[in-house]
């Protein structure tokens, strides 16, 4: 269990150590989701193919010729004619091959002899469709034009595979992309027959204050009270002595960078965010013995206050200095070259989409959560201003998400043969749907599970409630191919 931890801290340290600001922590919460095989079956990887198809730049202005090239991924290992076509839909992240030579889908993919691909989102890794990521060009980035992408996707793969003309189609996502597969079996229905939407959030808001509750419940509830306890009390003390001026005693603790000021509002506001973002970062892809590993730093009875408890945390096994400046992050998070990490870690174009569409700030605003109160949603509706040129007033920050719920259908979409899966332990959850939708789109919360844990294959790893979701989508992609 201790080794499952410090694997994990060892790569949320090497990522926020990565990354000019401090912030690589980002970047992990909007990976790629990690996806295994059963650790009992070593077989060998197919050999998976990169290719790329030509999209529209604007789907909807057919006066428009523009054109670019979107990149994808397939795997035909198993695939016989007439089979169905298995699409895994990326979101903001770059595509890799290991999603489409193991974990669940590929294994329901080779019970039916399906064809696989794994699909790019514009502007996201090698999908470029602009010369750089200057805020005029990202007006194409919506996901509105990332479902008409898909659309053309499988019309093509249906015109282009030998003897798919006629093969149905089955798709999944994770995280975000959970949220398009199922507007995409909302829009485009016919033109794929049965989605699994693994914590997919449905619901765009702009103050996103369940985020930080449901990490401080998991912390509470896998940790202990005593662990929770003290990270509670601990930020207490950090925001007292910010609050009576003790700026350097909290930066040498915290080992923060000198251009960090305490006493610049935004700079507080970055710091005591990125505390809690450090929580955020293991529970979101908690593994058995993760959180657990995270509360004996804490509960270490060496130290003897809470904030020293805190700190010790913050910076356990790093070597530089955070910079929480606000500025740095600006500056870093400005840049438009498609080769600078703020494109290449993919949170330049996925902050535009949170201020264009979704929001889901993940903010100190509830008292039911363990974080303090130092990171209200002003500071995220300040950086849509300050990153993208003054294009997103708050006003029209909130415009925005309500056009997202107004097309999409809040936590209600009218949809059919959609599986929702969530983790118990998922910060995300509260932003999908937790009961049946409708008696042909069933949904299950799965205990003590995180983070599109589900994706993985089945084994003996599964709880009971683990291996019966896997089951379960495995039945219902058999009735949706009958």
């Amino acid at each position: 269990m201790k080794l499952l931890f410090l694997l994990a801290l060892f790569a949320l340290v090497t990522l926020l150590e990565a990354t000019t600001p401090g912030l690589g922590v980002w970047e992990r919460l909007h990976r790629e989701p990690p996806v295994r095989g059963d650790p009992a079956k070593r077989v060998p990887r197919a050999q998976v193919s990169t290719k790329w198809i030509k999209q529209k730049l604007d789907n909807f202005d057919p006066q428009n010729p523009s054109t670019w090239s979107m990149r994808y991924m397939e795997n035909g290992e198993h695939y016989v004619p007439g089979s169905p076509l298995f699409i895994f839909v990326g979101g903001e992240w770059t595509i890799s091959a290991g999603s489409i030579q193991q974990g669940h889908f590929y294994d329901m993919a080779a019970e039916h002899r399906a064809y696989l691909f794994y699909t790019e989102h514009r502007y996201y890794g090698q999908s470029r469709p602009t010369a750089n990521t200057r805020t005029d060009q990202m007006r194409f980035l919506n996901v509105d034009q990332a479902l008409a992408d898909l659309a053309h996707f499988v019309e093509e793969m249906r015109r282009t595979i030998p003897g798919a003309e006629n093969s149905k189609v089955i798709m999944v996502g994770g995280s975000y992309s959970a949220t398009m597969v199922t507007w995409f079996r909302q829009k485009y229905p016919h033109l794929v027959n049965g989605v699994w939407a693994s914590s997919a959030p449905l619901l765009a808001k702009l103050d996103f204050t369940e985020y930080k509750e449901v990490v401080s419940d998991s912390i509470r509830l896998v940790g202990g009270d005593a662990c929770a306890d003290r990270i509670q009390r601990g930020v207490a003390e950090v925001e007292d002595l910010i609050k009576q001026g003790s700026y350097d005693q909290v930066a040498q603790a915290f080992n923060l960078c000198a251009n960090t000021d305490l006493s610049n509002t935004r700079d507080k506001q970055g710091f005591l965010s990125s505390i809690s973002d450090t929580f955020a970062g293991v529970v979101q892809y908690h593994w058995p013995g993760d959180i657990e590993g995270v509360c004996e730093v804490i509960n270490d009875p060496n130290y003897t206050t809470d904030m020293e408890a805190l700190a010790g945390w913050f910076t356990y096994g790093s070597t530089r200095c955070l910079d929480a400046s606000y500025d740095s992050m600006i500056s870093y998070y400005r840049n438009t070259d498609w080769t600078h990490g703020a494109n290449t870690g993919s949170m330049r174009p996925w902050l535009y989409q949170t201020c264009a569409e979704y929001g889901w700030y993940q903010t100190s605003g509830s008292d039911n959560q363990i974080f303090g109160s130092g990171f209200p949603v002003d500071l995220y509706i300040q950086w849509c201003a300050d990153l993208y040129d003054n294009k997103f007033p708050e006003s029209s920050m909130h415009a925005n998400v309500a056009r997202t719920n107004t097309i999409y259908g809040h936590m209600n979409p009218e949809v059919t043969n959609v599986f929702f899966t969530q983790g118990q332990l998922d910060p995300w959850r509260p932003m999908g749907v937790q009961q049946d939708l409708n008696e042909r789109s069933p949904a299950v919360v799965i205990p003590l599970a995180s983070h599109v844990a589900d994706l993985n294959s089945i084994s003996d790893w599964d709880s009971t409630e683990m291996r019966a979701a896997k089951e379960k989508i495995s039945e219902l992609v058999r009735l949706w191919l009958a």
